[in-house]
């Protein structure tokens, strides 16, 4: 029996060769009717044999394009129309907007093989793409996504281009990207006075490769903005690229050509190793086997951020010289979004950069690289963005309201929700600086756009000093305006990934959040629902002198903690400010109070002599963690003592006015006493997280017994710490409790908006 269907699909479906992929099904099942796309995704009109029509959609369903993402797909049975072929109909913009955008990706195979085939038409083509590969997000302007709504459109094809886009058994078939050396865009190099040294592709990597051996830096546009490359095993050169960059700590990624020279200095697990290979080449954290690149690519740390190539330029480059290692890391300075405009990169750049790789075909979108780090064989992210944004969280049930988020100051994303889904934004930064400002605002105005959003709930953090809550005051007008405890909408952005609804005993560390009570909070042990929250448990509040200044300036943490245990005397004397501190702190002049755990991350570090000032968030917990990690063997008087520490770890917990503490100046007097007696820093530091780790399962196993509750959810920045996280992931599930954390966005405050959209959805 002869029937027609009009099937709506929905999700990633265009940008992925989805059309060229129903075209070939239609054929192959002699079926009738078309495909087009719209802005709300794909549909199709088919008309056969009624068990053809169903073998269709079997394989509709299961054999999509492999950057297909497919969120539903609506069959109706309607009235015969009597097609007579089938065919791939011109887009069209509909009454709705809600298509998704696929991520850039990593470079096929095929296009692999046609750039490195001398007899190919692209043969080292820096542009080559085809319907499975390149970018897509990075070069959207609008949707449908067509070639006249990115930055394509002003690149005709040639008719050898026109013919593969045309035919529907070629590669290129509708690849809106797609391109050639005739009429496709170049590639250019220049000095950083703008001087045009070349535009021929070849004797750019050539000049590039010699530039790198001399030591030189080098800005070079990829996918989302402009990376600074340079040599990654000469001490001098990357000594010389954190000196121009302002960046003294912070680790740079690296690059290498493939997984082997990876695998000669890197220990790579089966998980971490699937990860630098995926399609979404994502910077992994992987640890050291033996010394090869220079030691201040990651100072003082056993892990190193590494992606292998993923541009055509990239694989381009170490073609030519497969043995070299580069860093390559943002181009920015320290802490600034990524530079993705040529003339803001020439004038952002000119003093970090000798010479600049550029092209030119614009930037729409753009994205830093993900970054990853792995954990019992589960990935983690740190950050998220290219590869990843913008694929969306589906939701159960149909949103009423449209919605933004507007996330937190730091590792800041924003969210947007409508209908079912949410899409959290790529990665912005720290939004302390006006130009992340900037970048913050028109990528929400670009956002609204290739959206069509128009908000009525708009949601923020309580924090009333925020650039986030400022600017979504902005946004809202008169239109309503949300404020959620930051915290809860750490523990909620777990919930809602997970799909948890009832209750869980929520644990959420990290350097600081604005409290229900005004002081600054980070230490949270909380029973919550996605509504509601009871802070049940927090380490005891301590000063920070000077405020702001403090978590730079660590040792002023570290002198208010032991101020407060009387400790203080013999410690920071030579530091020019001690005296003033301690005024401050007497008088309690300037001195907000916190309870974070960063905080005291950082105060321990400082006190154990690690680090006194750091020039970027978390570096104090990073060189407190390295020492963790590094007591390898430790001696029998520290297993002595931790043995009777854990025996006492009640002696850590009070309760006061209905709240669990944790006594922060019992933890400060043990590692002084630990430090007095001669415990070597390593070992000190290890049992400082140990002691953190079982006095937390502690209180959770008394919530447990007072509320029957086994759900623990985990979420903050402080569990961007392997020990911390592990060591309480462990604990838990030993005895019994279902644990939960971030897996599909960030464990810190980048998931912090889709936790916002989490406390408003019904």
């Amino acid at each position: 029996m002869v029937k027609r269907f009009v099937i709506r699909v929905n999700g990633i479906v265009q940008g992925v060769g989805f059309r060229p992929f129903i075209y070939r099904l239609a054929l192959e099942h002699q079926i009738k009717g078309y495909v087009l796309n719209d802005t709300e995704g794909v549909t199709i009109e088919i008309e056969g044999d009624e068990q053809r029509l169903k073998s269709f959609l079997e394989k509709l369903k299961n054999e999509f394009p492999p950057l297909a993402v497919i969120q539903e797909i609506k069959v109706e049975e309607k009235p015969l129309k009597g097609f007579k072929n089938f065919i791939i109909k011109k887009s069209r913009t509909t009454s709705r907007k809600t298509t998704f955008i696929p991520p850039d990706t990593n470079l096929c195979k095929d296009c692999l093989k046609e750039l490195f085939d001398p007899s190919d038409r692209r043969y080292f083509y820096p542009f080559i793409v085809c319907t499975h590969c390149g970018p897509r997000f990075s070069i959207v302007k609008d949707i449908p996504y067509d070639r006249n709504n990115t930055s394509m459109a002003e690149f005709k094809m040639c008719e050898e281009c026109k013919r593969e886009y045309e035919d529907p058994l070629n590669r290129r078939f509708h690849t809106q990207p797609t391109a050639c050396p005739v009429c496709g865009p170049s590639l250019f190099l220049y000095d950083k006075k703008k001087t045009l040294l070349s535009s021929d592709t070849k004797t750019i990597l050539k000049s590039v490769l010699e530039f790198i051996k001399q030591g030189k830096i080098i800005a070079v546009k990829s996918y989302g903005g402009f990376h600074l490359v340079c040599d990654a095993c000469k001490d001098e050169v990357v000594l010389e690229l954190r000196k121009r960059k302002r960046r003294p700590f912070k680790p740079f990624a690296i690059m290498v050509a493939d997984i082997e020279k990876a695998e000669e200095f890197l220990y790579i697990s089966p998980v971490e190793k699937e990860l630098l290979l995926s399609k979404e080449r994502p910077i992994v954290l992987l640890k050291e086997k033996k010394k090869v690149v220079s030691k201040f690519v990651a100072p003082g740390l056993s892990y190193l951020g590494v992606m292998l190539p993923y541009t055509p330029f990239h694989h381009l480059l170490f073609f030519l010289n497969k043995d070299m290692i580069l860093v390559m890391t943002s181009g920015n300075f320290s802490d600034e979004p990524i530079c993705f405009k040529d003339e803001e990169a020439f004038e952002r750049l000119k003093n970090i950069a000798d010479y600049f790789v550029t092209y030119n075909r614009e930037i729409v979108s753009h994205s830093d690289d993900s970054v990853i780090f792995v954990l019992k064989e589960t990935p983690i992210f740190i950050r998220r963005s290219k590869g990843f944004v913008p694929v969306p969280f589906i939701l159960k049930k149909e949103l009423q309201k449209e919605i933004f988020a507007g996330g937190g100051d730091l590792k800041n994303c924003f969210a947007i929700a409508k209908e079912k889904f949410v899409i959290l934004s790529q990665y912005l930064g720290d939004l302390e600086y006006r130009v992340t400002q900037e970048v913050y605002e028109r990528t929400v105005k670009h956002f609204f756009k290739i959206f069509d959003l128009n908000p009525e709930i708009f949601v923020c953090d309580m924090h009333p000093g925020y650039f986030t809550t400022r600017i979504v005051k902005e946004l809202a007008g008169d239109r309503e305006i949300i404020r959620v405890q930051h915290h809860h909408a750490h523990i909620i952005s777990v919930m809602m990934e997970h799909e948890i609804e009832e209750p869980v005993i929520g644990i959420a560390f990290d350097g600081t959040g604005y409290g229900t009570d005004g002081n600054l909070w980070g230490s949270e042990i909380l029973i919550a629902d996605r509504k509601k929250f009871t802070r049940m448990a927090h380490f005891s509040y301590f000063p920070l002198p000077g405020g702001e200044k403090a978590i730079k300036e660590v040792w002023r943490i570290g002198l208010s903690l032991l101020w407060k245990t009387g400790f203080y005397k013999d410690f920071f004397s030579e530091e020019n400010y001690r005296d003033i501190v301690l005024t401050q702190l007497e008088k309690r002049i300037n001195t907000p109070l916190s309870c974070s755990i960063g905080r005291i991350f950082d105060g321990v570090a400082s006190i154990l002599g690690i680090v006194k000032v750091v020039s970027t968030e978390a570096e104090a917990p990073q060189k407190l963690e390295e020492k963790a990690l590094n007591c390898t063997n430790p001696s029998r008087k520290f297993l002595e003592i931790k043995k009777r520490l854990f025996k006492n770890i009640s002696l850590f917990i009070s309760k006061e006015k209905g709240e669990w503490i944790i006594s922060t100046e019992e933890v400060i007097k043990t590692v002084v006493t630990l430090l007095k007696e001669g415990m070597s820093i390593e070992e000190i530091s290890l049992l400082f997280h140990l002691i953190i780790i079982k006095v937390v399962k502690k209180l959770v196993d008394i919530l447990r017994e007072e509320t029957r509750i086994k759900k623990v959810v985990l979420s903050g920045g402080a569990f961007q710490n392997r020990l911390l996280l592990k060591g309480l992931w462990q604990e838990f599930e030993d005895s019994g409790y279902q644990v939960f954390f971030p897996v599909k966005y960030p464990i810190n405050d980048g998931g912090i908006a889709l936790g916002q959209v989490g406390f408003v959805i019904p």
